[in-house]
């Protein structure tokens, strides 16, 4: 049994649905990640198990017990929201031992617990320090050690890192997962940053419209999108509109091209079904037109369009007679990256996923 179960979950504001029918578990000591755009419902999911929003229906169950009846500041919830919210007459030692206070924890057992949660955050010497002698980063730090001072039988983190430049999010989403782990406390991350996820979840809970799209790891919502939508959403990919041609032999035509996939994907799917296939960039090799051409992959000739640098990655906007391709070259790679340049690229096979129906992926 799943030590944190949410059970056929349904929320609506003025009519319009937020969440939808949620169902999900999640392990003890685990951290799940909930991703997807603005409007999703994933903040609403938090809401609820905090006790902030009441759902219309559902259940919401920790070690088995309801916690729907419970109040909010009795769930035991370690709860960071994007505005830290840090009470700017209090100095940093002060704010994290009030949760504490408000539990009746006796005073010698704050004075304990603050300096070593002041350690976990690496912010010893700032204890005597007010919110406006903190840049964003301390801020937050010290809003996640007091969450984290009442002991919360589950932590929620609400986009934590949103306000925060890119190098500052790196370096404290690392450690936000370094003092998960130590802990070993149940987590929920509510984030849209794709990156961001990947990096630091257990598993990732990709939600759509009020309902999940796909639960997985980080390597198979990456490698195994389930959906258009997962497709799009997570990384850039490249969709190839076509159809079946040989199922036997994993056959597909996308425009003019004929595609090689893995016989075991057009298994059952007669010929004409419409299909999507997808290809991550970093899986295309682009080489010379004058290179032999790969055995055992798909090759096509094209033509480079756009050329991005994205510092360790160069990314080539390629136009295959009509078809549109991205693909990541190594920045120390050499070749012919120039806009115009004929090029010939290639992809393996096993590189390729098939999604039956019409339609492209969603963004």
């Amino acid at each position: 049994m799943a030590h944190v179960e949410l059970e056929d979950l349904h929320k609506s504001f003025a009519g319009k649905p937020a969440v939808r029918g949620l169902h999900l578990g999640i392990g003890q000591g685990e951290l799940v990640s909930l991703l997807g755009p603005s409007g999703c419902g994933k903040t609403t999911t938090l809401r609820i198990i905090a006790g902030f929003e009441t759902p219309d229906s559902g259940a919401v169950r920790i070690g088995g017990e309801s916690i729907l009846e419970i109040a909010p500041h009795r769930r035991g919830m370690g709860v960071v929201f994007q505005n830290y919210a840090l009470f700017p007459h209090l100095t940093a030692w002060k704010y994290i031992a009030f949760g504490m206070r408000m539990s009746a924890l006796p005073a010698a057992e704050m004075r304990r617990r603050v300096p070593e949660l002041l350690a976990l955050v690496g912010l010893q010497d700032s204890a005597g320090k007010y919110p406006r002698e903190l840049s964003g980063g301390q801020q937050q730090r010290i809003a996640l050690a007091r969450a984290l001072a009442i002991e919360p039988r589950m932590l929620l983190l609400d986009e934590p890192l949103s306000a925060l430049d890119a190098v500052v999010r790196v370096s404290l989403r690392d450690e936000i997962r370094r003092i998960q782990t130590t802990l070993g406390v149940t987590t929920l991350y509510v984030t849209h940053d794709q990156e961001e996820a990947l990096a630091i979840s257990d598993r990732i809970v990709v939600m759509r419209e009020g309902r999940i799209e796909l639960v997985g790891t980080a390597e198979v919502i990456y490698a195994q999108p389930a959906s258009r939508f997962v497709a799009g959403f997570i990384g850039k990919m490249n969709q190839l509109p076509g159809h079946v041609d040989e199922p036997r032999l994993g056959r597909v035509r996308c425009g003019g091209h004929q595609l090689l996939v893995p016989p075991d994907s057009t298994a059952g799917l007669p010929a004409g079904t419409p299909v999507t296939v997808l290809v991550r960039p970093e899986a295309i090799i682009v080489a010379s037109p004058a290179a032999p051409p790969p055995a055992g992959e798909n090759c096509l000739t094209a033509r480079i369009d756009a050329v991005t640098f994205l510092g360790s990655a160069r990314r080539l906007g390629l136009d295959a007679g009509g078809q549109r391709f991205v693909a990541d070259v190594s920045t120390a790679a050499t070749g012919p990256f120039r806009r115009g340049e004929p090029v010939l690229l290639a992809f393996p096979v096993e590189a390729c996923r098939i999604l039956a129906g019409d339609g492209p992926a969603q963004p």
